[in-house]
């Protein structure tokens, strides 16, 4: 179950405003020698857990009879829950205990809502605005996407649907979803019945057809579609992010990774959510290139009795996709923030890469990346809040047995003068994987076979009733399905769960604008196509 898209293939004001004086914008290095970017200077500011608890498992939507891999993590906070939908399963927790308070097969669910059937590949967000909760899926057919709005804002209420057809006779693959104040977003990546990759489409439903006082409904849907065949492809990006953003013009907004360069690709759709909109002001953004990226480490190594020599071990299985911007994107004063995973030239571990873009100019105000040339980083996630504060969450594995196993973490930022990103405090270490050596298809012991997909995604969501409340959700590996682990007569394959985790990021930072005051005050002073870029139109 899954895509198979690419892959297939409180601060003090002074010591803060000292900080940026220091703060160095130095390039890529090439390579894991010096790390793969500049590490942003630390804030003051602090950054707490303040809870964290187990979300559904392998274990759970297996006891549904529906048993996936990869989960496609996926949640979101809400005013009273945390609301989760993986492949096969959905859940609501009660955000201030973390209990259960309602979980069911993704099945279940969506014939609740009036569909007869699910494929997985969910996403959900909650609308502040609107007080209720949207999600979508792939329908019965992968070549629908069926989307589905609650009544009020208790998810475990009643919900109703809609659908529409995202690739006829294909399948409409790693739906994405988005909203502003004119507009939901959903990129599909999609590919015909043999499995051949034949474009994108981006479809603008307007926002008042879904969220509104009647039953929610595609009335004035406009799918814009980019060809891609052997011949000729059109570049609207790939995993086609719409930005979200509740600022007054902050609408029509998109993100992607290029089609056909190691790059970013922006553009803004004129009069969204009219029936009627266009593209304009395309542009690739221009970040440091990137190399291929390979699998995940792990501490384990399969002793020579299994591999005989023959055969590679499961220590280095994980798949981390490749540099497709899998989760969500966020427009905050002007400023769009996004983050994906890529390899350095000539490196050979990835790392969770983010980018900050003036969104009226699409040029690049800053980007970095976390890691350290010893582990791997990948699976990143983000959202913003109104300060320019910023949670990243991700995994990370490598190969000593001290800290290797696979990890889910979370780093907060704050943006600062210029839109560059400043790390607040430590990186928070949430949830460590039970096992060692996780991989799919074959059973403990044994060497990894079939698809290792992890992911596909994570997610970090803003809390509406604190600001500066985050909180995460990922995915880490639990114990092995076997009697030695509990679990007498069990099929001994690895199991994936989720965790979610609520963080505080403390103290907002000033923008900009009020720096000058701040500081009189304080009496300071002041792999196809590649390398080419420039103008484009989509």
């Amino acid at each position: 179950m899954g895509s198979t898209a690419l892959a297939q293939t409180s601060a003090n004001v002074k010591d803060e405003y000292q900080d940026f004086e220091q703060m160095e914008h130095v390039p890529f290095a090439a390579g894991d020698a010096g790390g793969a970017a500049r590490e942003a200077t630390v804030f003051g500011g602090s950054t707490m857990v303040v809870k964290g608890f187990q979300g559904v498992s392998q274990y759970d939507v297996a006891s549904y009879a529906r048993n996936f891999i990869p989960p496609d993590t996926m949640g979101a906070v809400g005013k009273t829950q945390f609301t989760e939908f993986v492949n096969g399963g959905f859940a609501v927790f009660d955000k201030a205990t973390g209990n259960t308070t309602k979980a069911t097969s993704d099945l279940a669910f969506w014939a609740a809502a009036g569909q007869t059937g699910a494929n997985g590949d969910s996403r959900v967000m909650y609308n502040k605005a609107a007080d209720r909760w949207i999600a979508l899926s792939f329908g019965d057919s992968v070549s629908d996407i069926q989307i589905a709005v609650s009544n009020t804002s208790d998810a475990t209420g009643i919900w109703q649907s809609t659908k529409f057809t995202g690739f006829a006779g294909g399948t409409a693959d790693y739906p994405t979803l988005a909203l502003d104040n004119n507009a939901v977003y959903i990129g599909t990546n999609n590919f015909n019945a043999a499995g051949n990759f034949r474009g994108t489409t981006l479809n603008v439903i307007p926002l008042a057809s879904l969220i509104g006082p009647a039953a929610p409904s595609v009335a004035g849907l406009q799918q814009l579609v980019a060809p891609c065949n052997p011949a000729t492809c059109t570049d609207a990006g790939f995993a086609i992010q719409g930005v979200n953003s509740t600022g007054p013009g902050s609408t029509g907004h998109i993100v992607a990774a290029s089609l056909l360069f190691d790059d970013v690709l922006r553009y803004d759709l004129a009069n969204a959510g009219s029936g009627a909109a266009t593209y304009q002001n395309a542009a690739y953004v221009g970040i440091q290139d990137y190399g291929s990226n390979n699998a995940a480490r792990q501490p384990n190594q399969v002793p020579d009795i299994f591999t005989n020599g023959d055969f590679p071990s499961n220590d280095r299985v994980v798949d981390t996709l490749d540099q497709r911007i899998g989760s969500s994107s966020y427009e905050v004063n002007g400023r769009i923030y996004s983050v994906y995973t890529v390899t350095p030239l000539n490196g050979d571990h990835t790392y969770v890469r983010y980018d900050v873009i003036d969104a009226a100019t699409n040029a690049l105000l800053d980007e970095g990346a976390i890691g350290d040339g010893l582990h791997d980083y990948w699976e990143g996630s983000l959202a913003v809040n109104k300060y320019g504060q910023v949670v990243i969450g991700y995994n990370r594995s490598g190969s000593d047995p001290s800290d290797g196993n696979i990890s889910f973490l979370a780093q907060a930022f704050s943006t600062g003068i210029g839109g560059k990103l400043a790390k607040r405090g430590d990186e928070q270490l949430l949830k460590v994987s039970l096992v060692d050596d996780y991989h799919n298809g074959s059973t403990f012991g044994k060497i990894a076979a079939g698809r290792q997909r992890w992911g596909d995604y994570s997610a970090v969501s803003l809390d509406p009733t604190n600001d500066r409340e985050f909180w995460v959700i990922g995915e880490y590996a639990r114990e092995y399905n076997n009697e030695a682990s509990g679990h007498p007569g069990g099929s001994g394959g690895s199991r994936w769960s989720t965790w979610i985790s609520e963080l505080n990021v403390g103290t907002a930072v000033p923008e900009p604008a009020t720096w000058t005051l701040m500081l009189a005050g304080f009496g300071l002073l002041g792999s196809a196509l590649r390398r080419r870029r420039g103008a484009l139109s989509v």
